[in-house]
């Protein structure tokens, strides 16, 4: 009986592990498994799983920039601007009153000479670089500018302009100076105006009077290198504004008695300024520091810079200047006047920003909220800011530096409040003038400072090339045999 099972049970194992055992184990075990898995459709309800598979170390998603301004649709200028006034007789320019002497001032019974030479300034005037100011001269280059930046208003401009410059000519003080009070400072924005369109003393038509009115300002400084009494705050504003003028007198002409005025000019504002950067009235150094008045120092010094100023001291006395603005951003974007408690407006924070833009700090973060803040700014003259004609002036180049739909935009809505509202002698009153007698606080200067606020302002397109560049250390030589250094921006 054991024989029989052991064989039975070899017999079995023999057959399981032949061909035919195989096969049945194999279709023992998949009816098993057919048995275990259920073949019904999964309920309706049962709910589905995304899975999302995510990077470890992914940085977050950084919100989208803000939208840039829109240009504002091509405005139709009127074609009867473009015609240009009747002549009439000449205005009988005021007559002056003695003028006010200070320190060593010279008598201006004689004015000085200049030793110009026409063909020696004319020679030197094609060897500005880019980034100076040759491309103000020539009415060529001007209107290349004008159909790359001015857009449908730039010959309106140009007509607009010519009348000022001819109604600047016609009221010009028989010593070369403008206005009855403030006369230094009015001079000097009547000579940026005539510089601005290429107008240097070797012009034909505006010679004369540019060469009468930068000797004016020669015989008024001292030998201090002061213009005006900088212990008053009028003669702080008009020594910054002098040195503007005749830096880029100098600038644009090459006239070397005009460089040591320039220079001592330029020491003047440096030694005023307080350690921080900041300028303050009366070039005091106390805690005080004033937004607008460190504007005008600012652009006195970066035209002084381009006319090559071999001071020393002024590259560093620029980049204060950049550190003073900084400091007085406010968390909107906007900059105070003179303390964090005072107050920030349009006009002032445009100064700080263009002060910015133009000592090459452009890229700054700081120039960019200012930008942002100016967004809001609009030019009204029948509701004007306080005053408007100072800043328009401003954010019209705080705009253009920037460029792109935001130029666009402001170009098209201030140009032709502009034109529109010059007088029919070429002159400008001031916006803030038109509202009602009695209103406090608003601009109330003479026509001078309008017209030439206003000249200046429609001159944007051409009087800078619009640049966010930092400012070179690498100085050109002018090549005019009169050792001066231009700095290429």
């Amino acid at each position: 009986m054991d024989s029989t099972l052991k064989a039975l049970h070899r017999n079995v194992a023999e057959w399981l592990a032949g061909p035919s055992g195989s096969v049945f184990l194999h279709l023992v075990i998949i009816l098993a498994l057919l048995f275990l898995v259920d073949l019904s459709a999964p309920p309706e309800d049962l709910a589905t799983v995304e899975v999302v598979y995510l990077e470890p170390d992914a940085p977050p998603i950084e919100p989208p920039p803000p939208p840039i301004e829109p240009p504002s649709p091509d405005p139709e200028p009127d074609p009867s601007i473009l015609q240009p006034p009747e002549p009439g007789p000449a205005d009988e320019p005021p007559a002056p009153p003695p003028p006010e002497e200070f320190g060593q001032n010279p008598s201006l019974e004689s004015t000085p000479e200049l030793g110009f030479d026409p063909a020696i300034s004319v020679l030197v005037i094609k060897d500005i670089p880019r980034g100076g100011l040759g491309q103000r001269m020539g009415a060529e280059n001007r209107q290349k500018a004008g159909d790359l930046h001015g857009g449908p208003w730039a010959p309106y401009a140009e007509v607009s302009v010519r009348r000022a410059l001819e109604w600047l000519r016609t009221n010009q003080n028989p010593d070369g100076s403008w206005s009855t009070h403030d006369r230094e400072a009015m001079t000097g924005l009547a000579i940026l105006t005539y510089l601005a369109h290429g107008e240097t003393t070797a012009s034909v038509e505006f010679g004369e009077t540019v060469k009468r009115a930068v000797q004016y300002l020669v015989a008024r400084q001292n030998a201090e290198g002061e213009f005006a009494r900088i212990d008053t705050t009028a003669g702080t504003y008009a020594q910054a504004i002098c040195v503007y003028a005749i830096s880029e007198a100098y600038g644009m002409t090459r006239i070397p008695s005009l460089k040591p005025p320039m220079e001592k000019g330029v020491e003047v504002l440096i030694h005023g300024q307080q350690a921080g950067g900041g300028f303050d009235y009366r070039f005091e150094k106390g805690p005080r520091r004033d937004t607008s008045l460190g504007g005008w120092c600012s652009q006195a010094m970066k035209a002084a810079f381009i006319a090559g100023s071999e001071n020393s001291r002024l590259k560093p006395a620029m980049d204060l200047a950049v550190a003073d603005m900084k400091s007085a951003q406010k968390a909107d974007g906007s900059f105070y006047y003179s303390n964090k408690d005072s107050h920030s407006t349009h006009g002032i924070t445009a100064v700080a920003v263009l002060s910015m833009q133009l000592l090459g700090s452009g890229r700054e973060k700081a120039v960019q909220n200012g930008l942002d803040f100016l967004r809001a700014a609009a030019c009204d003259w029948k509701n004007p800011p306080n005053w408007p004609m100072y800043a328009w002036y401003y954010i019209s180049q705080t705009k253009f530096h920037q460029g792109g739909g935001s130029w666009k935009s402001w170009n098209n809505q201030f140009a032709p409040e502009f034109i529109h509202h010059q007088n029919p002698d070429g002159s400008w009153d001031s916006a803030g003038l038109s509202l009602e007698a009695g209103t406090t606080g608003r601009e109330n200067m003479h026509r001078v400072y309008a017209t030439t606020m206003a000249a200046l302002t429609l001159q944007v397109y051409y009087r800078f090339l619009p640049t966010y560049q930092p400012i070179a250390e690498k100085p050109v030589e002018a090549g005019a045999g009169d050792d001066v250094k231009i700095e290429v921006l």
